[in-house]
């Protein structure tokens, strides 16, 4: 399975908001005391303060995953570059398998195209963040050999070497 990340259009960046800030209000709704009001309102001020030019925020990359043999939009990927102890990192903010897609390899080759672009841009680690909820998606970044090397509360850190 093969995949191209394409840039997101302006529609696809609103519809990410939209999904984006109810996927993580509902992830702060199992962690942490909040009503759903204050969970999706703490979403979208984060979300906003994240990307202050949206889709045109300077080293992050809003992407749709396409299949690389038709196009055809098969969920999307957020990462970002940052440097953390003097290692140049690409950090995976937000990732999405849209429902009729899932189970065919698009989420790993995703990651693959991710990693691949990261370290051609002089990146040598891969960084994940996942709920400890979120049994699925830590299933898949071990299957794409990703560790766990710090835990949180709610969730764990993962990471790949990608150099």
């Amino acid at each position: 399975m093969n995949v191209t990340l394409t840039k997101m259009t302006p529609a696809e960046y609103a519809a990410f908001c939209e999904r984006s800030a109810a996927d993580y209000a509902a992830d702060l709704l199992k962690t942490q005391p909040l009503s759903p009001e204050d969970a999706l309102s703490k979403a979208q001020q984060e979300l906003a303060d994240m990307l202050p030019l949206g889709a045109d925020t300077p080293g992050h990359f809003l992407m749709t995953i396409r299949d690389a043999s038709d196009g055809q939009p098969v969920g999307l990927i957020w990462y970002l570059y940052e440097q953390t102890d003097g290692v140049n990192q690409v950090f995976l903010s937000d990732f999405l398998i849209d429902e009729a897609h899932r189970r065919k390899g698009y989420a790993s080759a995703a990651l693959r195209e991710m990693a691949r672009l990261a370290k051609a841009d002089g990146c040598t680690e891969s960084v994940i963040y996942v709920w400890k909820h979120n049994l699925p998606g830590i299933r898949l970044y071990e299957k794409c050999g990703y560790v766990a090397f710090r835990q949180a509360d709610d969730g764990m850190y993962l990471k790949k070497n990608i150099s």
